[in-house]
């Protein structure tokens, strides 16, 4: 991307998205990721989802359409009223039939600005009640998507389908979803009542209407592809500032903060392009809209001239007439706004109903529950997107694995060897792409989904600390975990000591805003959430990997304790974590090469025994 220069916008409003990407590929990537990884609901799916959740409020519904409605009809009430009046006093009525015609002016308007006040409540009302429903099933869905999808996505998508997306459509079900019913009604009901005037009035609605209609179609399929890049392109912006902020120590050390702010700025320029793309199609549909409401004026003085020159027609009755033709050309222009911003919404409803609609943690896979703790692997391979050549990354070639209840298996190799995705497949947090994975003999294709998260857990090297207190953190695992409980699992772990040492001890604030804690302190706390959680499966994804620190010892023992008993893969940092085990497996290139006991395994002298020989020295 070029520098500009002083003289030059901020932005370049006539350049496509793809041009300000430029040469910024990682905001390309990032984009392109963004417009294909998690799903999208189409349009018709979302409302269908929409209507489903609105039969659950039936009375509700019944009873607002029934108020707006209402409100619809007392406004078009009042033009007929008004030229009736007009008639009244050119007919020399008397001074009680004016009061009577103006107390039922009064009567419609005062009705309509009841009803209208009480449907726009009753909508909003409505709409949140749903709108709620929807935020917390879109939150449980996307704590609940696969880790696998969440890594390679990024967490930018879903934060911004969680706050984005949502905050857009609750603007729109509190302003613009209770203006677009009000309006839709009250053109409806005024168009039916001219027509029930006079026929002539047909002509109007016959040649007007159709021009409104052509400008509805133009614009909303112009701007409905906008939108959805938009909230793609707002996606990625969500994630890219995400990336920049959680890197904060990497962008110091290396001095790339003008690269981090420029890729960034790519990425809103981009969704700001977008924007100004829709505010250009407003101005051409805003100058277009000119031609039906000059002509609707001009027709209804035409038509009026004959209604009443020709037909005979009361001078009242072409009042009314005209009175309903002007009433008509704010609403009709504020209806094709409000379908624009209904529309906008809808790009924001498909997003959140995607991912509602994509899991459901409700439902498990099936029935089946682990009868022991072993595990078995019947031709499990994975493999991750695809390459630059079109084919896909093998990380794990197709393999066969026993693993004996309270068995300790670790895994070696170098980097990239497949450890860490044979561990999350082992833990039954990752799907592998092709294979069984049984949980002592059940298929995790078609077992109890708690009943496997009650027995298997994952502790990684990056482990979080939520906000709250130290007993709070703790009783994630275990809800109803006595202080004496809380105790021993920290003891168990070496944590005990430093606890006590806090502030205030179990009710410290850690995480966010808290106290902060170490790499190891937070380990610990994680170990201790596993020594409540209980369960028969541990896999340790290099949880106690922090070379050098002062703490490593630590952690290991720590680590070594929490296994007692338990079925054990350990992803093993150092060669001393796998000393110990029953088993060693040796990766090297996504498939095991060698495996046996420590000592067998060296006394073989092949690739452990070279990386033991190395790790001694």
């Amino acid at each position: 991307m070029t520098t500009r220069t002083a003289d030059q916008p901020l932005i370049d409003w006539d350049a496509e998205p793809e041009e300000l990407l430029g040469a910024d590929a990682t905001a390309r990537r990032q984009l392109d990721e963004h417009a294909q990884i998690l799903p999208i609901a189409t349009v018709g799916a979302a409302f269908a989802h929409l209507g489903r959740r609105l039969r659950v409020f039936w009375a509700s519904t019944a009873l607002t359409l029934l108020v707006v409605i209402g409100g619809a009809a007392a406004a078009a009430w009042m033009p007929r009223l008004i030229g009736q009046s007009v008639d009244l006093v050119q007919n020399g009525a008397s001074a009680g039939d004016l009061w009577r015609q103006g107390g039922l002016i009064l009567l419609s308007g005062a009705l309509q600005a009841v009803l209208s006040a009480l449907g726009w409540a009753l909508v909003s009302s409505l709409g949140q009640r749903v709108l709620a429903g929807m935020r917390e099933d879109v939150i449980d869905r996307a704590l609940d998507l696969p880790a696998q999808t969440m890594e390679v996505t990024g967490i930018g998508d879903a934060l911004s389908r969680v706050a984005d997306d949502v905050d857009v459509t609750a603007r729109a079900v509190n302003n613009v979803v209770p203006n677009l019913i009000q309006v839709g009604f009250y053109v409806v009901v005024t168009m039916i009542s001219m027509v029930l005037l006079s026929p002539w009035l047909l002509i109007l609605v016959v040649v007007i209407m159709p021009m409104y209609v052509i400008a509805a179609i133009w614009y909303l399929r112009r701007t409905a592809p906008i939108y959805r890049r938009e909230r793609v392109a707002m996606g990625a912006r969500a994630q890219g500032l995400l990336s920049a902020i959680h890197g904060i120590p990497t962008v110091h050390a290396y001095g790339i903060e003008r690269r981090e702010t420029r890729h960034v700025a790519v990425l809103s320029e981009t969704a700001a392009v977008l924007g100004m793309r829709v505010m250009t199609l407003v101005t051409r549909l805003v100058a277009y809209i000119m031609w039906p409401e000059s002509l609707a004026i001009a027709l209804v003085l035409v038509l009026g001239y004959a209604m009443v020159h020709v037909g005979g027609a009361p001078i009242g009755l072409v009042t009314a007439a005209g009175l309903y033709v002007v009433s008509l050309l704010w609403p009709m222009t504020n209806l094709i706004f409000s379908l624009d911003d209904v529309q906008s919404a809808a790009a924001s409803l498909t997003r959140m109903v995607g991912v509602i609609e994509s899991f459901d943690p409700a439902a498990s896979p099936g029935p089946q529950r682990p009868a022991d703790a072993s595990i078995r692997l019947e031709g499990v391979s994975h493999a991750y997107g695809s390459g630059a050549d079109g084919e896909e990354r093998i990380v794990l070639h197709p393999l066969d694995l026993e693993i004996a209840p309270g068995e300790r298996v670790a895994l070696v190799g170098a980097s990239g060897a497949g450890k860490s995705t044979l561990a999350a497949i082992l833990a039954g947090t990752l799907a592998p792409r092709h294979g069984r994975v049984l949980h002592g003999g059940a298929d995790l294709e078609d077992a109890d989904l708690e009943a496997i998260r009650r027995h298997a857990n994952i502790v990684s090297q990056d482990v979080h600390v939520f906000r709250g207190t130290v007993a709070e953190d703790l009783r994630l695992a275990k809800e109803d975990a006595t202080v004496p409980e809380l105790r021993e699992a920290l003891e168990q772990v070496e944590a005990w000591s430093w606890v006590q040492a806090l502030p205030r001890g179990l009710d410290t604030e850690v995480g966010e805003k808290g106290e902060r804690l170490t790499a190891e302190q937070s380990q610990q706390l994680a170990l201790a959430r596993i020594v409540l959680r209980d369960p028969a499966v541990l896999v340790l994804d290099e949880a106690t990997a922090d070379e050098g620190s002062s703490g490593a010892r630590v952690l290991e023992r720590a680590a070594l304790r929490v296994a007692e008993g338990r079925t054990t893969v350990i992803v093993a940092h150092r060669l001393s974590q796998a000393q110990d085990a029953d088993r060693i497996l040796v990766m090297a290139d996504g498939r095991p090469v060698e495996q046996g006991t420590h000592a067998e395994l060296v006394a073989a002298g092949g690739a452990y025994a070279r990386l033991w020989e190395a790790w001694i020295s």
